[in-house]
């Protein structure tokens, strides 16, 4: 009597972990992004943190991320209002509807434009109307993929930043 498996039993086995990949596979997919849109959300509130305390010892809004005493890893435009990172591209004053409470500076606005995904975040301050102002972060996307991200973070709004 021969030892060992069938070519039957084989092909069951490599189907039965070909079905397990594709299910787990787009579940991994979403966790990294949401993981990346998290850590975008916590630069944004960084960021206005340092636009505030400038905005405070100036009287005025920075007119470039040179300014703000925070880094941010990437590559920034000409005018020093746009930031670059490996995910996300940062937007300085892009927020214009949504103000940085105690100063007239606009928000910050990360973007990412993938081929999976488009969505923009921004702020931790939106402007419910000219009285009120609720701190929340805000996120709006293009697409299924995008708009069900927004959505799972509790954030999704059909409003944009600017």
């Amino acid at each position: 009597m021969k030892k060992g498996f069938t070519l039957i039993e084989l092909l069951v086995v490599v189907l039965i972990i070909g079905i397990l990949s594709g299910i787990a596979l787009p579940n991994y997919t979403r966790s990294v992004e949401k993981a990346r849109a998290t850590e975008a959300m916590n630069m944004i509130k960084s960021i206005n943190e340092a636009v505030y305390a400038y905005a405070a010892e100036h009287n005025k809004c920075p007119a470039s991320f040179s300014k703000v005493l925070i880094s941010i890893p990437g590559a920034a435009n000409s005018s020093g209002t746009e930031v670059t990172a490996k995910y996300f591209t940062y937007q300085l004053n892009k927020a214009t509807n949504a103000l940085i409470p105690g100063t007239n500076c606009g928000g910050v606005v990360a973007s990412r434009n993938t081929g999976t995904y488009n969505y923009v975040l921004w702020n931790p301050y939106k402007i419910i109307n000219a009285d009120t102002r609720k701190r929340t972060l805000a996120c709006t996307g293009t697409g299924d993929r995008s708009i069900g991200l927004c959505q799972n973070l509790g954030i999704y709004t059909t409003e944009v930043p600017f």
